[in-house]
């Protein structure tokens, strides 16, 4: 049986891949321009989409590194994208909801048998 995902999940899915997508397109924009900032492009987007993405699908099983992989590709994602405005505010909404879904697991016992 398929657990149902949670609002979080879906979110983060779709703000990962929206930095993804403007990643590309920016990375795209510089080569051909030959403007420069293909690094901070690339890495700040890119990066930060995947760090996202991977972070929102650890979150499930392992609340807090999922967390902090969130939090550092939405912080990643914050100036480049800030022009937006709209965006990094939906970023920071992530953070917060990510770090009180992980805030609410329950800590995993580490109880030996022996």
């Amino acid at each position: 049986m398929m657990k149902r995902r949670g609002w979080i999940w879906w979110y983060g899915l779709f703000l990962g891949c929206l930095l993804l997508a403007a990643g590309a397109a920016e990375t795209v924009r510089v080569v051909r321009s030959g403007d420069g900032g293909l690094l901070f492009w690339f890495g700040t987007l890119v990066g930060g989409g995947s760090l996202v993405l991977a972070g929102t699908l650890l979150l499930p099983r392992r609340p807090r590194p999922g967390f902090v992989l969130t939090t550092i590709g939405c912080a990643a994602g914050l100036l480049p994208t800030s022009w937006t405005v709209i965006v990094p505010v939906m970023l920071v909404v992530l953070i917060i909801a990510s770090g009180r879904r992980a805030a609410a697991a329950p800590v995993e016992s580490r109880v030996r048998s022996g």
